[in-house]
């Protein structure tokens, strides 16, 4: 009998053992290794908690989101994606990519963000195709960056010239009078494009010359339908883009004794 009575406490003892254990489990969150439980429903977090949310929330909102352009000049006013879709079109047509204009920051200015500037201004906002569609950087750079360098001008020295060709059939004098405002837009004088009194003799800068005309002041006109002229855009400088305030790279010194370079 007493060992009937022994054998029924110690199941009892077990099954309640089993049950009161059950019963902590239970009231226990899972968690992964290292995680704090999170606050219960309708409980404030911690000051910790909500830092932590903050910050997470923050990076989570920012995902895939650009920054908003900033220091926008000729562009002001423009939403981001229309800004990020311009930039494109640039990275395009000048077969470059972001860092060719933007450096660290990406909003700081540089020397080439001012050439865009003046190149959107000037250029591709103030001129239009006659037939009045608007004037894009890849009509003139065609994915080249600097188009009149890269551009192969073909026999250019020492080709006798078989007469004119973009200003053929004009007469004499008019002809004098387009070469006379050719030098004041330009701020130069006859020799600059001609070699010394030999006007028949092609060189470089006619062949430059002869593409602005074609492809510039013949096909373009202004934002009002008025023609285009040399001055519109060189305003008395044969490189326009050269009055702009570019750093000055510094040369290194010479050393002690060392002859100086010519030209230095």
């Amino acid at each position: 009998m007493n060992i009937r009575r022994a054998a029924k406490l110690c199941i009892v003892t077990a099954a309640a053992f089993a049950i009161v254990t059950i019963a902590h489990a239970d009231q226990q969150t899972t968690k992964p290794a290292g995680q704090q439980p999170g606050p219960a429903a309708g409980q404030q977090p911690g000051p910790g908690q909500q830092g932590q949310t903050g910050q997470q929330g923050q990076a989570a909102q920012g995902q895939g989101q650009r920054p908003s352009p900033k220091n926008l000049q000729v562009l002001k006013g423009l939403e981001g994606p229309q800004v990020f879709r311009t930039m494109q079109g640039f990275n395009s047509a000048l077969g470059v990519e972001c860092n060719f204009c933007h450096h660290p920051p990406f909003d700081a200015d540089t020397p080439r963000k001012d050439v865009g500037r003046l190149m959107l201004r000037d250029y591709t906002m103030a001129l239009k195709h006659k037939d009045g569609t608007e004037l894009t950087c890849n009509d003139c750079h065609k994915g080249q960056a600097n188009f009149l360098r890269t551009r192969p001008f073909d026999d250019v020295m020492g080709k006798a010239s078989t007469g004119l060709q973009v200003l053929k059939g004009l007469p004499e004098e008019r002809l004098t009078q387009i070469m006379v405002a050719f030098t004041k837009a330009l701020g130069v004088d006859c020799a600059y494009c001609h070699k010394a009194d030999d006007f028949g003799t092609d060189t470089p800068r006619k062949q430059v010359a002869r593409f602005m005309m074609s492809e510039f002041s013949q096909k373009l006109v202004k934002s009002d339908g008025s023609p285009v002229g040399c001055s519109d855009c060189h305003q008395g400088h044969a490189r326009p883009l050269a009055v702009l305030p570019f750093p000055r790279r510094e040369r290194p010194a010479p050393a002690a004794g060392e002859p100086k370079k010519p030209g230095i």
